[in-house]
């Protein structure tokens, strides 16, 4: 939102303790890595079904014994809209691309 150029602030992570698979391995943000999904509008690597079906199992795993996962519920639950949005063949890293669709749209 700042206007800071996404290959910037993935080198500025990458070189402090923000470092992590997804800024500096699998990048969502479209073009600042090659060779990624998001370089690719998003085809390709795990699918968005996928990760929801995971997210799914983890979550009946965790009801089954009673284990509170605030997090991983929330993170099925927004899985589970992406696919209700045609985003169920993309890479699961296309959470970037549905949040800042639905930021939009809250902006409007």
């Amino acid at each position: 939102r700042l206007g800071l150029d996404p290959k910037l602030l993935a080198k500025i992570l990458n070189m402090s303790s923000g470092r992590c698979w997804s800024s500096d391995t699998y990048n969502p943000v479209p073009g600042v890595m090659e060779g990624v999904p998001s370089g690719n509008n998003y085809q390709g690597g795990f699918g968005t079904q996928l990760m929801a079906k995971d997210l799914g199992l983890a979550q009946t795993t965790a009801t089954n014994t009673k284990t509170p996962v605030p997090l991983g519920s929330l993170a099925h639950q927004i899985y589970r809209m992406m696919c209700a949005r045609g985003y169920a063949g993309k890479d699961f890293s296309s959470v970037f691309q549905f949040l800042r669709e639905d930021e939009d749209k809250e902006g409007q």
